[in-house]
């Protein structure tokens, strides 16, 4: 008897489970599919939410929506301007109850697989805060694995690619009718395999490789951050009216410590303990034919305080690096370069904390590279935090070096080729401020010799250009010391171009002393642009 009791009582829970599974699958995930997409089109004005599938899992209180394609309801050229397709969502820990009549979506766990994000869309218009959701959301763990991502500007050329990108966003809280902010978002961590986007402009493509972040150990890393420009070094010129810097750039083995991206991105706030580059390798071309734009430079301090937010970087270390710089002169036939190789630098305490305007701290740099892959460069430059004249010294050396190693850029820039000579050793100590540069040199150097080159033709043979050569070899004195002669100080004075950012200060500064050590000029004048 009372076998046959148990036995009844198996098949009718059998027979219940059956009838519930039944009802699910045939009217309860009908309807809980349609209900979700309501909610999600109710006030949604720009964009139209289908779903294909719903499975819901009664007793693990969990919901799975399969095939969700999203489109804007705006066109462009008479196709959609948005279409979004995800393959699957996986919601765990859901009461459906309160979600579907009170409209109050408390889930622990939502895992978005496979989504595809393509099309075009303002991404310049400056529209008012959208809203994310006309209902209460509360989401403990997000995550999105295998996001693609080709967004295009309608107006401008600018965009963006994301590929394979994957992250996790933890304790989301969306009010109804709340507007899209970083505030929604406290904690997060991402990957991307590949991140691209174009300027607006045109005129570069930068590409992120290895993009990785971790909100627990707060690391941003990056394999490579490569800027490349989309134009030829004269067909980037030909783009711009003024005379501009053309930047091609590879960073790898890039990392950001104790960096919060999220602090970042709601505030704009830059704080890092140490940032650091494995290798820069960087070329940098500029057209000095275009005509120049006449407006002043900040000075690199100016830079640093007037950044809109936060600023505390405790230090930035370059592990290694090659820089050229490549110029055309206005009268040159051919473009000449400047390289500096085997950088290795270390930039301390870069700050706009306003507690150092009565509190003593400085910004420093000190880096040692080889100048044209040959003379070995030492520098040492600090500036205290917040003075008002934007004081910085700045001390130095060179050794080891012929001077026909400087030709590459002398020949092109200043029509003049080194025929003989060396340098033995350069010491340069020199403090500059918004308005002069002052300071000493030691040059070192034997047996210079020089011709001048017509800059159309580049020979030196002509008799205008000999006799050019003959009286520039009077004027220049061939060796310092002389033999039985004490050694001739340089003496560096030069007064600020505002309108030069800092490495034009810096060059133009050290030449007012090498002029007055190599010849038999009394005293230094201003330089000429």
């Amino acid at each position: 008897m009372k076998r046959k009791i148990v036995l009844r009582i198996l098949i009718g829970i059998v027979a219940i489970a059956i009838l519930v599974l039944l009802l699910t699958k045939v009217v309860v995930e009908p309807w809980i599919g349609k209900k979700i997409q309501a909610s999600l089109n109710e006030n949604s004005g720009a964009y139209q939410v289908e779903i294909e599938k719903v499975h819901v899992s009664v007793f693990r209180s969990g919901i799975e929506l399969e095939n969700i394609t999203l489109h804007s309801k705006q066109e462009n050229d008479g196709q959609p301007g948005l279409t979004g397709e995800i393959e699957s969502v996986k919601i765990k820990g859901i009461h459906l109850m309160k979600a579907l009549f009170r409209k109050d979506y408390h889930v622990r766990e939502i895992d978005i697989f496979n989504s595809r994000i393509t099309g075009k869309a303002a991404l310049q218009k400056k529209a008012g805060p959208a809203k994310v959701s006309p209902v209460n959301i509360r989401i403990e763990n997000l995550f999105v694995d295998k996001l693609f991502v080709k967004v295009k500007d309608t107006s401008t050329a600018q965009s963006y690619v994301v590929n394979d990108g994957a992250f996790k966003v933890f304790d989301i809280n969306i009010e109804k009718q709340d507007t899209f902010s970083s505030d929604i978002i406290r904690q997060f961590d991402f990957d991307a395999p590949e991140f691209k986007t174009v300027t607006a402009d045109s005129l570069y493509t930068f590409t992120v490789l290895g993009l990785n972040y971790s909100a627990a150990t707060n690391t941003l890393m990056a394999d490579s951050f490569v800027v490349q420009p989309n134009y030829t070094e004269y067909g980037f010129t030909a783009q711009n009216q003024f005379q501009t810097n053309r930047i091609d750039a590879n960073i790898s083995g890039l990392s950001f410590h104790n960096f919060s991206v999220a602090d970042y991105i709601k505030s704009g706030n830059i704080t890092s303990s140490y940032i650091e580059i494995g290798e820069l390798e960087m070329q940098v071309f500029k057209d000095k034919r275009k005509e120049f734009r006449h407006t002043e430079k900040p000075t690199f301090q100016d830079m640093i305080y007037n950044y809109p937010a936060a600023m505390n970087i405790d230090s930035i270390g370059i592990l290694s690096g090659n820089i050229v710089y490549t110029e055309h002169s206005e009268k040159a036939i051919e473009k000449g370069s400047i390289s500096f190789n085997e950088i290795d630098a270390r930039i301390y305490k870069i700050t706009n904390d306003t507690i150092y305007k009565t509190e003593k701290a400085y910004f420093e740099l000190k880096a040692k590279a080889l100048l044209m892959g040959k003379g070995k460069i030492n520098l040492t430059l600090k500036a205290r935090v917040f003075d008002n004249q934007n004081t910085f010294a700045m001390n130095g050396t060179l050794s080891g070096m012929e001077a026909l190693e400087l030709n590459p850029i002398l020949e092109k820039s200043a029509s003049i080729t080194i025929t003989s000579g060396r340098i033995n050793t350069m010491n340069f100590s020199f403090s500059a401020n918004n308005t002069k540069a002052t300071g000493n040199m030691k040059l070192l150097y034997e047996g210079l010799s020089f011709d001048m080159m017509d800059r159309q033709t580049g020979e030196t043979t002509a008799l205008k250009e000999q006799v050019k050569s003959l009286i520039a070899n009077i004027i220049v004195i061939e060796s310092n010391p002389r033999p039985g002669e004490e050694v001739r100080p340089g003496i560096i004075e030069y007064e600020r171009d505002p309108e030069r950012f800092l490495f034009g200060y810096f060059f133009r500064s050290l030449l007012s002393g090498m002029k007055t050590s190599v010849t038999k000029a009394k005293s230094p004048k201003k330089l000429k642009k």
